[in-house]
């Protein structure tokens, strides 16, 4: 599993700076968040199906973040997403934060399907699995 997926761009904005002059760890997150809500699109699992169909979303269960360099205001920034591997319940992701060619930011996510209604993990169906296999090949 190579392919990454481009998932999510913004420029830096001055509310997502801190006083250190840098973005804040809040908006890597958020990207982190807007990226991964659009891989999960590109597994099939779109918002409209995550709450009004099948009712299943991966969530965040563990993170781990490196910071690689600093972002600036009006800096643009792509997020290319990289499935490492796929479990019974549960897939580790790769969101890459790129500034040209230049990464600056990962953070790896170990994500677990949720039920929504359950609210408790629930096995990962064939079809999404193929699905997820099929956007990264």
């Amino acid at each position: 599993m190579k392919t990454l997926l481009n998932t999510h761009s913004f420029t830096v904005r001055p509310s997502d700076c801190d006083p250190l002059g840098h973005m804040n760890v809040a908006r890597y997150l958020d990207g982190c968040s807007d990226a991964g809500f659009n891989l999960q699109s590109a597994w099939t699992l779109t918002p409209q199906d995550i709450r009004d169909g099948r009712k299943l979303a991966f969530v965040v269960v563990n993170a781990n973040s490196n910071f690689i360099r600093e972002l600036h205001i009006g800096e643009t920034v792509n997020i290319r997403s990289e499935l490492l591997k796929i479990g019974g319940k549960s897939c580790q992701v790769c969101h890459h934060f790129m500034k040209g060619e230049t990464e600056v930011f990962n953070s790896t996510f170990t994500l677990v399907l949720m039920n929504l209604q359950s609210r408790s993990a629930e096995p990962i169906p064939d079809d999404l699995r193929t699905a997820m296999q099929k956007a990264h090949a």
